[in-house]
């Protein structure tokens, strides 16, 4: 049932494609779980577009433990879906729809992302920055709306949107403002963290990755000072 199920199996995996096929022969074909498997965009029509990112981009994707590094991928966040694309056998370009209950992360570049149970109990990919017992995580979305101002029925894609949680030693907090930020952390911290804030002119709901970083690493250390 798989796009490629006519490929060639080899004793060991040499593409992503040929992995998939071992995992459909492993773990069958549940129908609930293809959710479309060959792609084809159905947008054409709309402003903007449902992608992270515009265009395709090299990424690393786990997939049942397994690696595999160098994929053209787009990460479809409007229906949460990843979009490999990739050439067959005959050297034409083709796009499959991953199963999310496979994959476990991808990562392009420096932003990382990982499959796991959001704050609501729903289990989503989420971007998450920092290291150690203080970290950020975010999940990204698109609104798919009607255009009303124009003279004919046309539809457009908004900006990203990301709700934004802070991790302390486990526990989920929402945030939206510095406010909220700061009151997440014990009353002893919550002065050099507001200072800090401050002085490096970081808002953190519009804040670059670099410095959620940067800050994340303070609140660590502010952490394991006190």
């Amino acid at each position: 049932m798989l796009l490629m199920a006519s490929v060639n199996l080899f004793s060991q995996q040499s593409s992503i494609t040929d992995y998939l096929v071992q995992c459909e022969i492993k773990y069958g074909s549940d129908a609930d779980l293809v959710n479309g498997e060959k792609y084809s965009y159905p947008y054409s029509q709309a402003l903007g577009d449902p992608f992270f990112f515009p265009e395709t981009r090299t990424a690393e994707i786990t997939i049942h433990e397994k690696e595999f590094k160098g994929q053209l991928l787009r990460y479809d966040i409007y229906n949460q879906q990843l979009i490999l694309d990739y050439e067959n056998l005959y050297g034409v370009s083709a796009s499959l729809v991953l199963r999310s209950q496979w994959v476990e992360s991808f990562a392009f570049e420096n932003q990382k992302f990982k499959k796991m149970e959001g704050p609501d109990g729903k289990a989503g990919f989420f971007q998450i920055l920092g290291k150690g017992q203080i970290d950020c995580i975010y999940l990204w979305s698109k609104k798919y709306l009607l255009n009303l101002n124009s003279g004919e029925q046309s539809y457009y894609f908004t900006d990203p949107d990301r709700s934004s949680f802070l991790r302390i030693e486990g526990q989920v907090h929402p945030y939206k403002s510095n406010g909220n930020f700061i009151k997440a952390f014990d009353p002893g911290l919550q002065k050099p963290l507001k200072q800090f804030l401050r002085q490096a002119k970081i808002k953190v709901k519009t804040a670059s990755d670099a410095q959620m970083r940067h800050l994340l690493e303070y609140c660590n250390t502010l952490s394991h000072e006190n």
